[in-house]
C-alpha cells in the first residue's frame, strides 16, 4: 500500500506560521526537518491510521497550512510516546511541534471535541470524574481515606479567569 498523492495549493499557505510554531518552546528546531520519514516509520499511531504521519504535519507547518493542520482530527491523534523524538536525526522534536500546533490551534478556539468532554467532568465535579460514596466505600475496604472533597468554586473562578470555560463553551455554573 503505497501513500496517497497530496496536493497543496500554496496560495492557501501562511509563510508567518512557521515562524509562530518555531516561537514556542519545543518546537524551535522544525526548520531543520529533512523529511526522511525516521519519525513516522517508527510511529504505532502512523502504523495504524494512513491519516496520521509526523512526516507531512511537520511539511505542512513548514509551508504554512496552517488551516489544514487545524481542522479535522489530526492533531489530536498523537499518542505522546515519543518515539518519532528518538529516532529523529536532526532532533526537530516532532511530538513537541504537534504540541506547539495544538496549542496555536487552542488558542484560535480550535480544538477536538474530545478536549472538551475530558474537561467538562472537572468543571461540573473537580476531577475527571464524579467521586460517588461508592468510590470511598471501596476506598475504606483497603483501608484508605476518602477522597478529599475540591473546593469547586474555587477551581471554577480559576477556570473563568483562564477563560478556559469561554473558549471550550463549557458552562462552569460559577461566575
Amino acid at each position: 500500500m503505497g501513500e496517497s498523492v497530496l496536493v497543496l495549493d500554496m496560495r492557501e499557505a501562511d509563510p508567518e506560521f512557521r515562524r509562530a510554531v518555531e516561537r514556542i518552546p519545543g518546537a524551535e528546531r522544525l526548520s531543520l526537518c529533512l523529511q526522511c520519514g525516521s519519525c513516522t516509520a517508527d510511529c504505532p499511531v502512523a502504523k495504524r491510521t494512513e491519516d496520521f504521519r509526523p512526516r507531512l504535519i511537520a511539511r505542512l507547518a513548514l509551508l504554512g497550512f496552517k488551516e489544514r493542520l487545524f481542522s479535522g482530527d489530526t492533531l489530536w491523534l498523537c499518542a505522546g510516546c515519543f518515539n518519532c523524538v528518538e529516532h529523529c536525526p536532526e532532533r526537530v522534536r516532532p511530538t513537541e511541534v504537534i504540541e506547539a500546533l495544538r496549542t496555536l490551534a487552542v488558542a484560535e478556539g480550535r480544538f477536538h471535541p474530545s478536549l472538551k468532554a475530558k474537561i467538562e467532568p472537572i468543571f461540573k465535579f473537580g476531577r475527571m470524574y464524579e467521586i460517588t460514596e461508592f468510590e470511598n466505600e471501596t476506598r475504606d475496604m483497603y483501608g484508605l481515606p476518602p477522597v478529599p472533597d475540591v473546593n469547586i468554586e474555587e477551581l471554577r473562578h480559576i477556570l473563568a479567569r483562564t477563560k478556559v470555560d469561554k473558549l471550550l463553551g463549557v458552562e462552569t455554573g460559577g461566575e
